[in-house]
């Protein structure tokens, strides 16, 4: 069962609401929340009811909200935390969308030391549309090299250029080497 509620301007306040609903969900298995207007406020509360409650919900899409642009009043500390623990924690999440979120380095950091946890268990993470570039890719594949879950990563529409391309060929190669494959990586649309 997926709930859609693509563009219908939730905000945070609905998020939160939602995301509290969503303590005791045993039949849902998909959310998207894209375009909704979701700032940080919203992403941690939705995050905090996820990590450790819910083994249920198997996908979430935040697309194209702004969750890392910390103009709702959450500090940027507590949406980093926030995103540390969507991705390091055992949840029931495989996919997560946070294409077109505002994400920029101090997220690229986070990202990639979050990657690194053993209870990590994402498949698809979409990081389409942000603010990307080579250095930041470096950032991203030093934790995904460390990885061994990640099968899908979506970095279409950022600043990557041939340079960060290669950064992403090296991680990619090394995870084969290990024996935990990287499937497909999406590069549509960079310089």
């Amino acid at each position: 069962l997926t709930l859609d509620l693509y563009n219908n301007s939730i905000g945070d306040e609905g998020t939160a609401a939602l995301a509290n609903a969503l303590h005791s969900n045993t039949t849902l298995e998909g959310l998207n929340l894209d375009l909704n207007r979701v700032g940080s406020r919203g992403f941690i509360s939705m995050v905090t009811q996820l990590v450790g409650a819910n083994a249920t919900l198997c996908w979430l899409s935040f697309y194209n909200n702004p969750i890392f642009s910390f103009t709702s009043g959450q500090s940027d500390k507590d949406a980093l935390a926030a995103l540390h623990s969507l991705i390091s924690q055992k949840t029931g999440l495989r996919h997560i969308n946070l294409g077109k979120t505002g994400i920029g380095n101090a997220e690229c950091e986070t990202i990639s030391d979050a990657l690194t946890s053993k209870e990590c268990n994402l498949i698809f993470l979409d990081l389409s549309g942000n603010q990307i570039d080579d250095e930041r890719v470096a950032v991203l594949c030093a934790g995904l090299e460390k990885n061994t879950t990640i099968k899908y990563l979506d970095l279409s529409e950022n600043k990557i250029t041939d340079s960060g391309v290669e950064t992403i060929r090296r991680c990619v190669e090394r995870r084969a080497e290990l024996g935990s494959p990287v499937q497909q990586v999406w590069m549509r649309e960079n310089p």
